[in-house]
């Protein structure tokens, strides 16, 4: 079972994804902020993050940034989403992939697993 980190300081927008991802048989935690993230990384890394943008103390563009800087978590796949248009900035800090807001259930299990790369990965699509 795939297991996912969501790092999104909104409860709602939590347990919202949290209810989409284990409906699809993910495994799914969460932190708050960026800071948070990297202590979770340590602990247990997923095999997916997905990150707001607009998070507290390190905020999700800089926590990709560092992710896919460090050797041993560069591996991880990043999915960035936010209410921003900003698929470009989330490549350019090393992202896997981006979903812009609101978020859909269809929406965040395809990106999932198009970065997981799974058999029945959806081809991804730009900024939808």
């Amino acid at each position: 079972m795939p297991s996912v980190l969501i790092v999104d300081g909104d409860a709602h927008a939590r347990e919202l994804s949290r209810a989409f991802l284990t409906a699809a048989g993910h495994t799914v935690t969460f932190a708050t902020d960026g800071a948070e993230a990297l202590v979770r990384l340590t602990e247990s890394p997923p095999d997916v993050i997905i990150t707001e943008i607009m998070v507290r103390k390190i905020d999700g563009l800089a926590l990709c940034k560092r992710i896919k800087g460090d050797p041993a978590t560069k591996h991880i796949k990043i999915v960035v989403f936010s209410i921003m248009a900003a698929m470009v900035r989330s490549r350019e800090a090393g992202a896997d992939d981006f979903i812009k807001k609101p978020l859909t259930q269809r929406k965040l299990i395809d990106r999932v697993a198009s970065v997981l790369g799974g058999p029945d990965a959806p081809t991804r699509r730009e900024e939808s």
